[in-house]
């Protein structure tokens, strides 16, 4: 008995010292936990509920293993002159190396470089506003769907982004400091990372360097010389890789290897004025950043900011000057806008965190509007899970169960965050109650439906095919043959099934084994439908072996 006494009171020993820890370091534990939890959206994922998406995460993928399997990762494995540095695959090149050919190793890049480019988005902020503002650009940006969907996405936009970020942010650091070593190892930084972005994502970084060239030009007219060249030797050296790749395209394709780079960017940049896309512009930054990008505007129609914005070239000048030249492109995707988030980020944390109303009607005006609007997408929501159950079945392959929950968890979120709307006295802080409590809901929601696959999993069916008994083991023993393909899934198959071969000569098909075709009309044919037996269907393609052989 007096065993378990003393175990009793041992016990609650134990209990009362880890709660008075936890209370004593609260203000590390809680920030930990909360980034543990934020961290952990990222990286649950279920793999299996995985598929590549066409053309892009395809195209990537297959270049990607090519410079992966080759010797020389300077020298281009292609067949013919490219129209993109090879730092465009390196990092998924890489992942591939380390962790073999699935779809999490293909998009773990840019789901590192998304954490990353959060971490350094947080520091800028922090240099520009202060600690509050910075938090809220942080959970604003994260929250963004265009974020989300591209921080799991197969591509090289967010090592970009990331490049993008590290030279404000070192160059951000190079002016903090009085001693004379930092500065100048950070605008060194800041250079190399200048001409790197070069190296990963071609002419495209000519935009979002245009854009900071006022900020970094005026504050290098004021610094001395050695600062300057310290800062064109970081362009020098980070420029190597790319000098590198165009002397090896220049050996094996001759001039064409050098120019192809440039051509591409001329006719991408150069062209008709894009008026159709300057007419969606609006609609797709309220989409693509809800509810950040109409908050924003809201906020700036009834509100003006309190907070004195340090390094105004920086916060204004760079994204508008790179928004223009973005709109004047003859090509524009909505992926190339994503560099210009983390400032509209910081620019609407300013405005939430410290504001003056413009007009006596403001606050009343601007707790109505957010009613309608999320009163309008809880509409939407619901008339879409009603109405349109059949198609979400079968987009979520029989499991709309996740669905159902994050819808009904977001509505919540909606319908709870309404109190915050009416309190005029303290409407600081309430709006940004407000925030809180629609943006974490959305994060969570939107990551989760992209870590289990019902979103950004268009091509499930060509996984499911390519792992069916019937078909695994032809495709791990033989060569597949593929023909008359339609140009989206032959990107993914030429990807699945490296051994594969594309034949685009019907009279020769009855000398092959195994094939895989859309084209049915032909196959339909007496005297090829006599030779071939199908084996799977999957889509409107079949795969078909050869009888005869």
């Amino acid at each position: 008995m007096q065993f378990f006494l003393s175990n009793d009171i041992n016990y609650k020993k134990i209990k009362l010292g880890v709660i008075n820890f936890i209370l004593k370091n609260k203000i590390i534990i809680v920030p930990f936990f909360v980034v543990l939890l934020f961290i952990s959206f990222y990286f649950l994922i279920d793999i299996s509920s995985q598929s590549l998406v066409s053309h892009d995460e395809g195209l990537y993928a297959r270049r990607a293993r090519l410079i992966e399997n080759s010797n020389n990762w300077f020298y281009p494995p292609f067949s013919y002159p490219h129209h993109k540095t090879l730092g465009s695959y390196w990092f998924i090149a890489l992942s591939i190396r380390l962790f073999g050919n699935s779809e999490l190793a293909l998009r773990l890049p840019s789901i590192l470089s998304s954490f990353f480019c959060l971490i350094c988005s947080y520091l800028i902020a922090l240099k520009i506003t202060n600690k509050k503002s910075a938090l809220i650009s942080v959970f604003s940006l994260a929250s963004m769907p265009l974020w989300i969907q591209y921080s799991r996405y197969a591509s090289p936009d967010f090592p970009f982004v990331l490049c993008i970020l590290l030279v404000i942010l070192f160059f951000l650091k190079s002016l903090d400091y009085s001693e004379y070593i930092r500065p100048h190892f950070y605008v060194f930084l800041s250079g190399l990372f200048i001409s790197t972005s070069f190296f990963i994502r071609s002419y495209m970084a000519f935009v979002p360097l245009i854009g900071l060239a006022p900020f970094i030009f005026y504050h290098l007219s004021r610094k001395e010389i050695t600062f300057k060249i310290l800062f064109c030797s970081g362009i020098f050296l980070g420029s190597i890789p790319t000098c590198l790749n165009l002397y090896f395209s220049l050996q094996k394709f001759g001039i064409v290897g050098f120019t192809k780079l440039f051509d591409f960017a001329r006719k991408q940049a150069v062209g008709e004025f894009g008026f159709n896309n300057l007419m969606l512009v609006p609609l797709n930054f309220i989409y693509f950043t809800f509810p950040i990008g109409i908050l924003l505007l809201i906020l700036f129609i009834f509100t003006r900011s309190n907070i004195k914005i340090n390094y105004p070239l920086l916060i204004y000048c760079f994204p508008v000057l790179s928004l223009f030249l973005l709109l004047c492109m003859s090509t524009s995707y909505p992926h190339y806008y994503l560099f210009l988030l983390p400032s509209l980020s910081i620019i609407f944390s300013t405005y939430l965190t410290s504001n003056s109303f413009r007009y006596t009607f403001s606050s009343s005006y601007i707790g109505y509007l957010l009613l309608i609007i999320l009163l309008f997408i809880s509409f939407i929501l619901l008339f879409f899970i009603i109405s349109y159950n059949d198609l979400l079945i079968q987009y979520t392959y029989g499991n709309p169960l996740i669905v159902y929950i994050i819808t009904s968890f977001l509505l919540l979120s909606y319908f709870t965050s309404f109190r915050f709307l009416f309190d005029i006295k303290h409407h600081n802080s309430n709006l940004i109650s407000f925030f809180y409590n629609i943006i974490i809901p959305q994060f969570i929601s939107i990551s989760l439906l992209y870590n289990f696959g019902v979103l950004g999993n268009p091509n499930y069916t060509i996984k499911l095919f390519l792992k069916d008994e019937s078909v695994l083991p032809i495709i791990n023993t033989n060569t597949i043959y593929l023909y008359s393909v339609d140009s989206k899934t032959q990107t993914l198959l030429s990807y699945y099934l490296p051994s594969s071969k594309v034949v685009d000569d019907f009279e020769t098909i009855k000398k092959y084994k195994y094939l895989i075709t859309s084209n049915i009309n032909y196959i339909e044919k007496e005297e090829v439908k006599q030779s071939f037996i199908s084996i799977k269907k999957f889509d409107n393609h079949l795969l078909l072996m050869n009888s005869s052989e």
